[in-house]
């Protein structure tokens, strides 16, 4: 009988330094299952073995109940700290406008973190922890459906900047779109679909004001020392990129003649003379010509 009480009164020991180890210890049933305890121990010494045994197992139902407070208020945290995560991605889905834009996803979502606050409120918290989890796991497929359609027109609109020479004509604003959108690959890649929409969408906003520049030609043109073909007023109005028509050569002429050093000589021109182009077709002409500067064709017709 002693050996009995002894084993029994060990184990109920044990049940409470397995407690007092879970820093859960703070509740009304393992401070009755210490005190019981303490009774046991007593009764034990005095050799009242009959009451050490009714105290040792009262011990162990309060320690008992004691365990599933404790596994209780445990499961509790889990799912606090889902539900948390839960409640952010529904947030972040309500105010990207989901319910709209991806309504059977949004659909999901929304009926996974109805169920997951039933479960809470019920206090099934396992339940409900699964539950909140499975709502991020639905609020991330909305986030990627949204990246992937955000890319997509982030890199259309880079396909369409590059058609109409943005590299060239628009440098920083390609170079920060290209940047965005290099950016918002490398998060998607990374399974951060919010950050990676966010990014396409820079990427997206960055050519909002690219647009197709008109066919612009110089407006001056400085005349060079070519041996072999040397300029003249007729061979200048004949380059494509002046009016790609030498008969056009007069327009020059009466621009310009005031500059020359014989007004009366249109074939008096000289290396480093610099001549202006005016317009005659309402065409943008902007700066001096540069030969490392592509140039439509004039339209000569």
């Amino acid at each position: 009988m002693k050996k009995l009480l002894l084993i029994l009164f060990v184990m109920v020991v044990a049940s409470g330094l397995s407690l007092g180890a879970q820093d859960l210890t703070d509740n009304p049933d393992y401070r009755k299952s210490v005190e019981l305890n303490a009774k046991a121990a007593q009764s034990f010494s005095d050799g009242d073995y009959d009451a050490a045994t009714d105290y040792a197992n009262q011990a162990k139902r309060y320690a008992a109940l004691s365990d599933q407070y404790i596994a209780t208020m445990v499961a509790k945290a889990a799912a606090d700290k889902e539900m948390g995560k839960a409640k952010t991605g529904m947030a972040w889905a309500d105010s990207n406008g989901s319910k709209v834009f991806y309504p059977s996803l949004y659909k999901v979502a929304a009926d996974l973190y109805a169920s997951a606050q039933a479960s809470y409120a019920g206090e099934d918290y396992p339940t409900a922890g699964d539950q909140a989890r499975n709502t991020v796991t639905a609020v991330q497929a909305i986030a990627k459906a949204d990246a992937d359609e955000a890319i997509a027109k982030a890199k259309a609109g880079l396909s369409d900047a590059e058609a109409i020479a943005a590299p060239a004509n628009y440098p920083k604003e390609y170079a920060e779109a290209k940047g965005d959108l290099s950016d918002a690959v490398a998060a998607y890649d990374g399974q951060d679909f919010i950050t990676a929409a966010q990014k396409a969408r820079a990427s997206v906003a960055a050519l909002a004001m690219v647009k197709a520049k008109a066919p612009s030609w110089p407006a001056v043109y400085v005349v060079r020392l070519i041996p072999s073909h040397r300029d003249c007023l007729w061979r200048i109005a004949g380059y494509s990129f002046i009016y790609n028509d030498p008969l056009e050569w007069r327009v020059i002429y009466e621009a310009n003649k005031k500059t020359f050093r014989d007004p009366g000589d249109p074939n008096l021109i000289f290396p480093g003379q610099k001549l202006q182009i005016p317009s005659i077709k309402g065409e943008t002409r902007d700066g001096t010509f540069d030969p490392s500067v592509h140039y439509d064709p004039f339209p000569n017709k």
